[in-house]
């Protein structure tokens, strides 16, 4: 009896050691890796950004270990670069459960005649918007199949770029900007399409379309609305445990604008109209800004 006891008992303890080891293993955190631009690395939030930036919610809700590679001032070209060359973050792409990546606004941003692109942008001219268009596509096609190389595993996620023009100011400016956005996020979509699988799309630009005082006060970054906006498109791209809805802010916000678009509609005419009248001098005002 004491033998058959003893063999219970280190059974006993050989499961429980065995199920502990489990239960550790499954306590393991996921990892998060973000990738990009200074929207990932949080840039818009002035204060404790690893409290409201939107990887460190999203990492925090889901309970993740967070690794964020997000660089002010990356271009597509930059993230790809350092996909294929930077060794650490080579390596932390192999070890990811989740990768998130915000790219091609810098493109934009830091394009080589920016005013003139606007300038002309604003009068309904986008042409100077195709090279840039075309060499995110270049880039972003390059990109994923090398984090795909490094990880086949990985929930992968590509965020569309948002409108950072507050909509309540000059339609023309909204729209040229939208212009741009939306042919950086074609690629995003058209890439999906050719390659069914690859990555799942958190559609960050339709979301801040229904919301109000989600751009910062430099007009490129989230604000802390902009960031908790994300993290829930983010978190609704994870799992479907999230969907953010307008708030009432942003239906007395919609109200207003509504209001006002007879009002803003005039200040646009006037604006292109200024605008046109300028053009003979915009050459050499061009120069002066660059």
């Amino acid at each position: 009896m004491k033998k058959i006891a003893a063999c219970i008992l280190c059974t006993a303890l050989c499961l429980s050691f065995g199920l502990s080891s489990f239960a550790a293993a499954e306590a393991k955190p996921q990892k998060f890796l973000v990738l990009g631009d200074s929207i990932a690395a949080g840039s818009g939030v002035i204060t404790d950004r690893e409290r409201f930036a939107y990887a460190w919610i999203v990492a925090g809700a889901k309970g993740y270990e967070l690794t964020n590679y997000g660089a002010g001032g990356d271009c597509s070209f930059d993230l790809l670069r350092k996909v294929k060359e930077d060794k650490t973050i080579r390596q932390a792409i192999k070890e990811a459960d989740v990768i998130a990546i915000s790219s091609g606004g810098n493109n934009l941003l830091h394009a080589e005649d920016f005013y003139g692109l606007i300038y002309e942008g604003l009068l309904g001219d986008y042409s100077k918007l195709k090279p840039i268009h075309d060499t995110i596509r270049e880039d972003f096609y390059k990109t994923i199949p090398e984090i795909r190389k490094l990880n086949p595993d990985a929930l992968l996620i590509v965020q569309t770029l948002y409108n950072p023009v507050f909509s309540i100011l000059p339609p023309a400016l909204y729209k040229a900007y939208g212009e741009a956005v939306g042919g950086m996020n074609a690629t995003f979509y058209a890439y999906l399409e050719e390659n069914p699988g690859a990555y799942v799309i958190a559609d960050v630009y339709g979301e801040c379309l229904r919301r109000y005082g989600t751009t910062f006060i430099d007009m490129t970054h989230p604000s802390f609305i902009g960031h908790a906006v994300i993290a829930g498109v983010l978190l609704d791209a994870i799992d479907g445990t999230q969907n953010t809805k307008p708030t009432l802010f942003d239906e007395l916000a919609g109200l207003a604008v509504s209001f006002l678009t007879p009002y803003i509609l005039r200040l646009d005419k006037m604006l292109l109209a200024a605008l046109r009248m300028i053009g003979p001098v915009w050459p050499a005002i061009n120069s002066m800004l660059t």
